[in-house]
């Protein structure tokens, strides 16, 4: 018997391969977004059309629902969405979305293809500590669910279709 005691710390994401309509795609392929130097194109500095969330809710609800009420929550709020697409070379530096235990943050594939940059999932503190890595590999319709204060990144891209909507939603009990 020891005389001691274990606590652990586990911090999960979540992804599924959803189908995702083609007026969504279409909308966000129409979007004229604004170049961020070095890296990618974005929409997160504009205000967004309620057009963006009213297509998207319909493909992503479900699902977040899903993971919502596994870990204990009753009600989810969107927060903020938008849209980045990627040419060769362009990447996202490490970042997070939110430092609050209820908020989450997710990334939509709307278009890519087989060599599309993989997102990078690192563990909390990184890149003080450095415990572990997850790369998910692109793939159109495929959805991830993380919370905000997971650092992650966009590898640099060896193409010219990765087109996201990336956003933030707020659970609640």
């Amino acid at each position: 018997m020891t005389s001691f005691e274990k606590l652990t710390f586990e911090t999960a994401l979540y992804y599924k391969d959803l189908s995702i309509t083609s007026e969504l795609e279409s909308f966000c392929k129409q979007q004229t977004l604004d170049k961020i130097p070095n890296e990618h194109s974005t929409s997160f500095f504009k205000e967004q059309p309620s057009e963006l969330a009213d297509l998207l809710l319909p493909n992503i609800k479900d699902f977040f629902t899903e993971v919502g009420n596994t870990l204990g929550f009753s009600g989810m709020t969107l927060n903020h969405t938008w849209i980045q697409h990627y040419n060769i070379g362009e990447n996202h530096r490490i970042h997070i979305h939110s430092v609050y235990p209820n908020d989450y943050s997710f990334v939509l594939y709307i278009d890519c293809n087989d060599s599309s940059a993989n997102t990078v999932f690192y563990n909390y503190g990184y890149p003080y500590i450095d415990h572990g890595v997850h790369k998910l590999k692109p793939k159109k319709g495929r959805c991830v669910l993380f919370p905000g204060a997971m650092p992650h990144e966009a590898q640099s891209n060896p193409e010219d279709t990765r087109l996201i909507v990336s956003g933030n939603v707020s659970f609640t009990r």
